[in-house]
């Protein structure tokens, strides 16, 4: 074969390759979903169990953590409280961070669990109440808003069920209580959402949620 020949066939052969793995069809380097689990797929694994947190790539769960002091209640010193109204079934933030990067990582963490709860994910698979919040959510049970303006943050929620909005008020006395008083990750709630769940409010939907929890439970965190 001639020189010129080989010249052009290596050249064919890299400009495959090169074509291969920018169309996705290379090597997979990639480690999953970034926080240790995969979704809903046809290996019968049940959404995202994964390591008993939220961190992963994306979360900003260790900065918030590390941070979690620089929130306060919009207006005061105090930390971060929701403001609910049973009535409209709505629970309300207006946090302010001390620093615009603060607010920002914030935002960033909110959509990023949102993403992870519409797309069927479990990031607290060993929690209840979190499981209960995933079901309500992939379900469309209530809806989330999340702004930004400067250092301030504005989360809404709103319930469209007693059940869900039971879920979501017990949900935000957690973040208030233990994440932004203490920078507290790892408490279990399976004993709040258990009372959730025997509750009248959650008639309706208690077979189904049960299914989802016995489906999908995982492991323990600490407090339960």
């Amino acid at each position: 074969m001639k020189k010129q020949q080989i010249i052009q066939l290596l050249g064919s052969s890299l400009l495959a390759s090169a074509l291969l793995v920018g169309c996705g069809g290379g090597t997979d380097t990639t480690t999953g979903m970034g926080d240790g689990g995969q979704g809903n797929g046809s290996s019968g694994n049940m959404g995202n169990q994964g390591d008993g947190s939220e961190e992963g790539a994306g979360s900003n769960i260790p900065y918030l953590r590390t941070n979690h002091a620089n929130y306060k209640e919009h207006g005061s010193n105090l930390t971060p409280a929701p403001v609910k109204d049973a009535n409209a079934k709505s629970i309300n933030w207006t946090i302010a961070a001390t620093t615009e990067e603060g607010a920002i990582k914030l935002q960033e963490h909110l959509k990023f669990m949102e993403d992870k709860l519409l797309a069927d994910q479990n990031p607290r698979g060993w929690d209840k109440l979190f499981l209960m919040e995933a079901y309500m959510k992939y379900n469309r049970y209530y809806t989330t808003a999340v702004e930004r303006s400067g250092t301030n943050v504005v989360v809404s929620k709103n319930a469209n069920t007693a059940c869900a909005y039971e879920v979501i008020s017990a949900h935000s006395d957690a973040v208030s209580g233990d994440f932004f008083a203490q920078g507290e990750i790892m408490n279990d709630y399976s004993a709040t959402a258990e009372s959730i769940l025997a509750s009248s409010a959650c008639d309706a939907v208690r077979t189904s949620l049960e299914t989802y929890i016995s489906q999908r439970q995982m492991g323990r965190g600490r407090g339960n």
